[in-house]
């Protein structure tokens, strides 16, 4: 069994002096960067004049075994009292991330409910703008319709003015009718009399009548040839017109 002396040893010094880093993820959008590092230990202090020295002091010899142990007990000591502690930090913070996330909640709250609030009374001031111009104009045209009501005229007064007019006109045709009956009833055998006197006529004089109709009938074809000689001038004018702008136009 190898045996070395009670001292100090290197690798409980490396173990302790060793720093080891861990992220630790504690809510969302928090992570907890912890830098576990154990503080070197002081150098010791001289002892005092009475304590022997190394050299008087009795040498005891120390299994390696128990010297690991110790080693390893005394590393699990700090890792656990390093672990409350970070537990306790952790605790810490979580209680001051909730204590902001509260006082943020109830910021928004506040915020909310005051625009809320705005948005009501600014409602019901609108409401009571239109409620009250709704109001007024219903009452400005009540008034407005019963002025036009009075100055209506009703069907029945024009009608009545309207019979009396024809009544009036209806009386002078009759006066007027009244004084010459005799022309309307004589009318009639007036115009039956001159026809037939006139045919009476006709008849009496058969010689004047065919001579009257020769003579119509000799204008009658002498007008036919006069306008048959003015279409045929024409005619030949329009055909020289046309010539003539041939002539031009080549």
């Amino acid at each position: 069994m190898e045996t070395r002396l009670l001292g100090r040893d290197p690798r409980l010094d490396s173990v302790s002096s060793t720093t080891q880093r861990s992220e630790y993820i504690i809510g969302p959008g928090i992570t907890l960067l912890e830098t576990m590092a154990r503080s070197p230990k002081q150098p010791a202090t001289k002892p005092p004049p009475s304590r022997p020295t190394r050299a008087s002091a009795p040498v005891r010899f120390i299994d390696e075994g128990d010297l690991e142990e110790d080693i390893l007990d005394e590393n699990q000591s700090a890792r656990e009292a390093e672990e409350s502690q970070f537990e306790g930090d952790i605790s810490t913070i979580l209680r001051d991330h909730q204590e902001r996330q509260a006082k943020k909640a109830s910021a928004r709250s506040n915020t909310f409910q005051t625009q809320k609030k705005a948005i009501y009374a600014a409602a019901r001031k609108n409401s009571k703008e239109l409620s009250r111009a709704g109001t007024e104009y219903i009452e400005n045209a009540r008034a407005r319709i019963m002025e036009l009501r009075a100055q209506e005229v009703s069907p029945e007064k024009h009608f009545g003015d309207f019979e009396h007019l024809c009544t009036a006109q209806e009386a002078s045709v009759d006066s007027l009718l009244s004084l010459y009956p005799s022309l309307l009833d004589d009318l009639a055998s007036q115009r039956s009399d001159e026809i037939n006197a006139a045919s009476q006529m006709l008849e009496a004089n058969p010689a004047r009548r065919k001579a009257a109709l020769k003579r119509f009938s000799r204008n009658a074809r002498v007008r036919v040839e006069e306008v048959r000689e003015n279409e045929r001038t024409a005619t030949d004018a329009s055909a020289l017109i046309k010539h003539y702008k041939n002539l031009l136009c080549s």
